[in-house]
């Protein structure tokens, strides 16, 4: 049954607010936490890698906070709501810290606790939206996260470079901004998770094996969540530290990391959105990860402030389309009632990947260099379009 036109509209226009917010606060876990560890307080690399994994370690729990949240019977919105409001507060207490633990304690625990909202998400967008116009919807309120993330990182990169002492202020209006994706998150329509996302979690894994095509889809998102993951919290290293030969500022990091990135992610997703309804997922998927694949390279293997700007527009595109891709794909392949289950095993697993691959690229690009590590996560994406390609394959032939 097709969700009513009414809901859909009321959806769209709160989900845009609620995009708006999440793309400031995108900031943060994004890069603007890294940059303060690394220039206010000189944290070591454990630190680093402990920020980079904060949001990945709270989406491993995702199976388990999503029976919870289905046992409660509240909806999904409401319970997303109260998931912002709880990581605003946190992010509030970092604000008001001066020690580099009183910092990263909190700042963790948000970037944690936010991760628990994606498959209420899901579930909301699964419900109000139709089944042939989620990616134009997700795609129309991504503009206005990316919009934001532009925004907001050009201002926070100019304010640090001005004077350092900014990073309260920075963290305040991120703080803030969780606020505002709880307020907004209340007024969107939604319904309770479906009482079969409180069986045990451990079932809701068993899907990956069950569905053999869902198995060998989040096995292809592993090595392709290995070879980006690992590499995306070096580009911050790569830009900043004096061994790499470029020694950027606060704002080059920024307009690398953040505005070029978001610019072409802001002028292609309606076109992925666009796609994403109309071709075969498994044929975007391959497109997106080769052009994943092409911008880790350029990346890490020059010197040329040029050639890097050349590869965080690749990126950018890229992430348009994979950011669409990520958070419905599910909805390919699962039965209405059961995408927030399958959405909990995808985050699972990225939790898993998200968790082991930043302390994995702090350890390559020490031992084998910013070059070595970049053909490194090339490689492992190669890997995943291999397997995505096999499966489509097998697919087009089982039909021809």
């Amino acid at each position: 049954m097709e969700p009513n036109q009414e809901n859909a509209k009321r959806t769209y226009f709160w989900d845009r607010a609620r995009a708006g917010f999440a793309g400031i606060a995108e900031t943060g876990y994004g890069g603007f936490a890294l940059i303060i560890a690394i220039q206010v307080y000189q944290a070591p690399d454990t630190v680093k890698g402990l920020i980079a994994a904060a949001g990945p370690l709270g989406l491993l729990v995702n199976p388990l906070t999503l029976s919870l949240f289905s046992r409660i019977g509240q909806p999904s919105a409401r319970i997303a709501a109260w998931i912002g409001f709880l990581s605003g507060l946190l992010m509030l207490v970092a604000a008001f810290s001066s020690s580099l633990w009183g910092f990263l304690v909190p700042v963790c625990l948000a970037f944690a606790l936010a991760s628990q909202a994606m498959p209420m998400l899901v579930h909301v967008w699964t419900e109000n939206y139709p089944s042939n116009r989620r990616g134009a919807y997700l795609a129309g309120s991504m503009m206005f996260s990316i919009g934001a993330t532009l925004i907001f990182s050009l201002a926070g990169g100019r304010l640090l470079d001005i004077d350092l002492r900014w990073y309260r202020a920075i963290l305040l209006v991120l703080s803030f901004a969780y606020f505002g994706t709880a307020w907004v998150m209340s007024r969107i329509p939604s319904t309770p998770v479906n009482s079969q996302a409180s069986q045990n979690p451990l079932r809701n894994l068993w899907y990956a094996i069950e569905d053999w095509k869902f198995g060998i889809m989040l096995l292809g998102w592993m090595f392709l969540g290995f070879g980006n993951l690992m590499v995306l919290p070096l580009r911050f290293e790569y830009l900043l530290q004096p061994q790499y030969g470029i020694e950027a500022s606060k704002t080059m990091v920024t307009l690398m990391t953040f505005v070029i990135p978001a610019l072409f992610r802001l002028a292609t997703s309606k076109f992925w959105g666009a796609l994403f309804d109309r071709i075969d997922f498994m044929l975007l998927r391959m497109l997106l990860n080769g052009m994943i694949m092409v911008s880790i390279i350029l990346f890490l293997t020059t010197k040329s402030l040029w050639v890097i700007g050349i590869s965080a527009a690749i990126l950018g595109t890229a992430m348009a389309g994979a950011n669409i891709s990520w958070s419905l794909w599910v909805t390919k392949f699962a039965a209405p009632q059961r995408t927030a289950a399958y959405m909990s095993v995808h985050t699972f697993l990225t939790g898993i990947r998200g968790i082991l691959a930043p302390f994995l690229g702090f350890y390559l690009i020490s031992g084998i260099g910013a070059r070595g590590t970049a053909w490194t996560g090339s490689i492992l994406v190669l890997i995943s379009i291999l397997m995505v390609a096999c499966l489509y394959a097998s697919q087009t032939k089982r039909h021809a």
